[in-house]
C-alpha cells in the first residue's frame, strides 16, 4: 500500500501548476513580444529619420554651392536643357521623375495667412512684360538664360514633392532670408544704398574663363602711341614755326652793307634776339601733362564667328583739345593737319596721313566661345581719368555694341560689368575727385521688338552692374559708399533712337556693385523634410520630420 501511494505521488502536474506556468509564459511572450514591436518601430522610426537627414544635408549641400541665383534656377527650371541632366546632382538618378512631373520641383510664395501658392514664371503670352512674373527668376528660353528678379521682402520660398532617398519618399520645404539682417532684398528708392545685393563685386580669381570675358585695361592705356603722337606733334610743331619764322625773317630783313661792300639782307641781330625771346623754338610736349588731358574711348563690342561669341575691343586716344596751360600757340595738339576729323573715322577707314592727335588701334579678340551658350558676362575694368570733370564732354568714353548677334526677343543676353579702380600707389582717388568726376557710358543694341514706345516696360538684353555713380574712395566703409553723379549712361539702336540716365539705368536693369564676393551672397537658409504628402497639405508642423538651418556668412 505504501508504494503505491508514492507512484501516485510523482503522476504529473497539477491542473493548477498547469495554469500558473501557461500564464507565466504568456506574460513573459507579450512583454517580450511588446518588446519587439516597439524596436521595430524605433528603428523604422530611427531610419526614417536617418534617410530624412540625409535628404535634407543633401540639398543643403547643393544650395550653399550655388550663387542664390542659381538656386533660384534650379528651382524654377530644373532641367538644364543644354545637357538634359537635372541641376540638383544628387537628384541626377531621379531625372526621369523630374521629366514627367512626378519629382515635382518648384517656387512657391507665402502668403500673410500662411497658405503657399505657386509663383508666376514668364510666359511666352507676356512678350516684353516681365512685370507679372513673381518667381525669383525671369528667364525667356525656359532656363537657358536668366536674369535674377529679387523681391522686396528679401525671403523666398521653394519645394519638392516625392524625393526618394533609399526605401523612403519625403516632400521638402527650403525657406531662404536675405531680408533685413543680409541685406539680400531688391534695391528701392527708399533703400537704394544697403539694398542692393542682387549683383555682386566679381573676384577674378574665382572667375571661370569659360564663361567669362576680362577686359582690364592699364592706367596708360598705349604710352608708346601717346609718344609717337607727340613726336609727331613736335615735327608739325617745328615745321609750323620754321614757316612763321620764316615768313617774320623775310618781311624784316633789311640790307646792310660790310666793310668790303658786300650786301646782305636779314634782320638786325637785336630783332632776331628779341624775336626768339618771344616765339621759341617748340620742344617736346609734357608726356603727363598731355595723356592727363587727352580723350579715351573704348569700344567693346560682341559678335558670331562661326557659331563662336568673340568678345573685340579697341580704344581711340584723342588729344586734339590739349593745350599747354601758359605756353605758345605751338605748344597745342590742335595745330594736328586732320583738323581732328580723326577721332570720328569709321572703324574701318584707313587713318588720315599725319594725323598727330589721335591713335586708333585695331580691334583685338579677348575672349572666344566654345559654344554659343558658354558666355554669361563681360568685364571691364579700368582706371578713370580724374581730370574728365565735363558733362557734356567727358574724357573717358566706353561704348558696348551688342548688334550683331540676335535671338528670339533682342540680342545676346549678357551682363556688362563696368568695373572703375583705385589707384592705391598715388592713393587715388579722394572724394573730391570722385565727386567730380564724369564719363561717358553707351550701350547699343538691335531689339527685334520696338522699346521706344513702352520704355517702362522694356529690358534689354544687356544687363548692366557697375560701381559707377557710387564713391570709393573710402575704402574702410565700402557697404557705406555714398551716392555721386558721374555717369551719362545712354542706351540707343541702330536707328539712332536714344535714351539716357534713369530711364537707360530701367531698361538696362542697373544695378551698384557692392564688395561681396560672387561666391559669398549671403543668406538665411532652412530646409525641411516633411512626410510624403505634406506639400499638397500646406507643410502642416505634424509631418516634419527633420529641420536643418544653414547659412551663407564665409
Amino acid at each position: 500500500m505504501g508504494r503505491k501511494k508514492n507512484k501516485n505521488s510523482n503522476a504529473g502536474m497539477t491542473l493548477l501548476e498547469v495554469i500558473v506556468a501557461v500564464s507565466i509564459f504568456s506574460i513573459t511572450a507579450i512583454v517580450l513580444l511588446q518588446s519587439f514591436v516597439t524596436s521595430s518601430r524605433i528603428n523604422r522610426k530611427s531610419n526614417t529619420y536617418l534617410e530624412a537627414t540625409t535628404v535634407a544635408q543633401n540639398v543643403m549641400e547643393e544650395i550653399k554651392a550655388k550663387r542664390f541665383q542659381e538656386v533660384a534656377l534650379a528651382f524654377n527650371y530644373p532641367i538644364d536643357l543644354t545637357t538634359s541632366s537635372s541641376r540638383f546632382t544628387f537628384l541626377q538618378p531621379q531625372i526621369s521623375e523630374i521629366q514627367n512631373n512626378t519629382l515635382e520641383i518648384k517656387e512657391i510664395a507665402k502668403n500673410d495667412d500662411g497658405k503657399y501658392t505657386n509663383v508666376r514664371k514668364y510666359n511666352t503670352a507676356d512678350g516684353d512684360d516681365d512685370s507679372k512674373v513673381t518667381a525669383s527668376v525671369i528667364s525667356h528660353d525656359d532656363g537657358k538664360t536668366y536674369k535674377f528678379n529679387a523681391n522686396d521682402t528679401g525671403k523666398y520660398y521653394y519645394s519638392m514633392a516625392n524625393v526618394k532617398n533609399l526605401n523612403e519618399t519625403f516632400d521638402v520645404l527650403v525657406e531662404f532670408d536675405g531680408g533685413d539682417d543680409t541685406e539680400y532684398r531688391k534695391k528701392t528708392v527708399t533703400n537704394n544704398v544697403y539694398g542692393k545685393n542682387d549683383y555682386l563685386s566679381p573676384n577674378i580669381a574665382k572667375l571661370d574663363t569659360k564663361k567669362n570675358a576680362f577686359l582690364i585695361m592699364e592706367k596708360d592705356w598705349d604710352k608708346k602711341a601717346m609718344n609717337e603722337m607727340i613726336e609727331a606733334q613736335l615735327i608739325q610743331a617745328k615745321d609750323k614755326w620754321d614757316a612763321a619764322h620764316s615768313a617774320w625773317y623775310q618781311a624784316n630783313k633789311r640790307d646792310t652793307v660790310d666793310e668790303e661792300g658786300n650786301i646782305t639782307s636779314h634782320p638786325t641781330p637785336e630783332e632776331e634776339a628779341t624775336y626768339l625771346a618771344q616765339h621759341p623754338k617748340p620742344e617736346k610736349l609734357d608726356y603727363d601733362d598731355v595723356y592727363a588731358h587727352t580723350r579715351r574711348i573704348l569700344k567693346v563690342k560682341l559678335e558670331n564667328s562661326g557659331g563662336n561669341i568673340i568678345a573685340k575691343a579697341k580704344y581711340i586716344l584723342n588729344a586734339y583739345d590739349y593745350t599747354k596751360e601758359g605756353g605758345s600757340e605751338y605748344e597745342t595738339m590742335s595745330i594736328c593737319t586732320c583738323g581732328n576729323k580723326s577721332v570720328n573715322l569709321p572703324d574701318d577707314a584707313d587713318p588720315i596721313s599725319g594725323c598727330c592727335c589721335t591713335y586708333s588701334s585695331a580691334y583685338t579678340t579677348f575672349y572666344s566661345s566654345e559654344s554659343e551658350d558658354d558666355l554669361q558676362n563681360v568685364y571691364i575694368f579700368y582706371y578713370p581719368n580724374y581730370n574728365s570733370t565735363n558733362r557734356a564732354k567727358p574724357l573717358d568714353e566706353i561704348y558696348f555694341d551688342n548688334l550683331e548677334i540676335t535671338v528670339k526677343d533682342g540680342n545676346y543676353p549678357i551682363n556688362l560689368y563696368v568695373t572703375k579702380q583705385r589707384d592705391e600707389k598715388n592713393n587715388e582717388p579722394t572724394s573730391a575727385q570722385e565727386l567730380q568726376y564724369k564719363m561717358s557710358l553707351t550701350v547699343t543694341e538691335s531689339p527685334t521688338k520696338p522699346w521706344s514706345a513702352n520704355m517702362g516696360l522694356y529690358k534689354a538684353s544687356t544687363t548692366l552692374l557697375t560701381n559707377l555713380d557710387y564713391d570709393i574712395s573710402n575704402i574702410t566703409e565700402i557697404p557705406k559708399r555714398t551716392k555721386a553723379n558721374q555717369m551719362k549712361l545712354t542706351y540707343m539702336d541702330t536707328n539712332n533712337r536714344k535714351t539716357t540716365d534713369y530711364s537707360a539705368k530701367n531698361i538696362l536693369s542697373y544695378n551698384g556693385l557692392d564688395n561681396r564676393e560672387a561666391e559669398d551672397r549671403i543668406y538665411n537658409a532652412v530646409v525641411k523634410v516633411y512626410k510624403q504628402g505634406a506639400a499638397q497639405n500646406n507643410f502642416p508642423e505634424k509631418d516634419m520630420i527633420v529641420s536643418l538651418n544653414g547659412a551663407k556668412e564665409n
